[in-house]
């Protein structure tokens, strides 16, 4: 994702210790009223006042849940809001704090949260949510046919509710951030018919493309020479996951969770 070079703040003092970074903030006129409200919250542990904020949904590394709601988000919190980034968040002098242009403001160079008109990402991810990130991850290859198991790993789910359809999609690479250009890349086509268990109706190569001023993900998969599907889990239009066909076709498609169908009885 391309940087905006970031301006810096002026005017604001550098005392050291956390309530007084958190006062600092507060009363910085040059960072907006969302940050300070931000800082605030995650200062006084307010999960309520921090779920006000955000920007719903809050998309988590797969196979996490994404957190869609206020409600979803109190519960959550401490999940992903631990005492490494309450630390992070309150020690943070405000020149800490940056403008990156179209993409709002954030926290070190965008390490840790993303700030437009409220909280739309929260890049760190916490210790909880690795444990569960790996189980899960581990969980999900377990189930799938074991003749294509080894060497991959799960990026995401999404279901063509029109067919039926089932797309999964796997990289060759394990960790938490899965937007790594390349030929790292496979998609899974089960039919409504299919059994999720069993070998998939089409298995497909592709890569990740970052394209755009915005660095849309799109994952291009080749279905047969001169033939392509692409598949953009946020599109620019919509913001939801699309497929686009051959015949440039456009599929609106929703983000599942593989775990749990597999786990579903028909």
């Amino acid at each position: 994702m391309a940087m905006i070079t970031g301006a810096l703040l002026t005017g604001c003092g550098n005392r050291s210790s956390s309530e007084s970074n958190v006062e600092e903030v507060e009363n910085c006129d040059s960072l907006p009223t969302t940050i300070k409200l931000l800082v605030r919250a995650v200062a006084d542990n307010d999960s309520i006042g921090f779920a006000r904020l955000v920007t719903y949904p809050i998309q988590r590394p797969y196979p996490l849940h994404d957190i869609d709601s206020a409600g979803q988000m109190k519960s959550y919190y401490k999940e992903m809001v631990d005492d490494s980034l309450r630390d992070i968040i309150v020690k943070a002098a405000p020149r800490r704090w940056k403008e990156y242009g179209w993409r709002g403001w954030s926290l070190d160079d965008g390490q840790y949260i993303w700030i437009d008109e409220g909280i739309y990402d929260v890049h760190y991810i916490s210790q909880k949510e690795i444990k569960k990130l790996d189980s899960l991850t581990d969980e999900e290859i377990r189930s799938i046919e074991p003749s294509i198991r080894e060497g991959w790993f799960p990026v995401l789910c999404l279901r063509n509710d029109g067919n039926g359809n089932i797309y999964r999609v796997d990289s060759n690479f394990r960790g938490h951030n899965h937007h790594k250009e390349g030929k790292h890349y496979r998609m899974a086509v089960y039919g409504p018919a299919n059994d999720l268990r069993g070998l998939p109706a089409q298995l497909l190569e592709g890569v990740l493309e970052n394209g755009g001023s915005a660095n849309t993900v799109i994952y291009r998969f080749v279905v047969r020479p001169g033939e392509e599907l692409l598949l953009e889990p946020e599109s620019p239009e919509t913001g939801s996951p699309v497929l686009i066909e051959h015949n440039d076709s456009v599929v609106p498609l929703r983000r599942a969770y593989w775990h749990e169908l597999v786990n579903t009885p028909k």
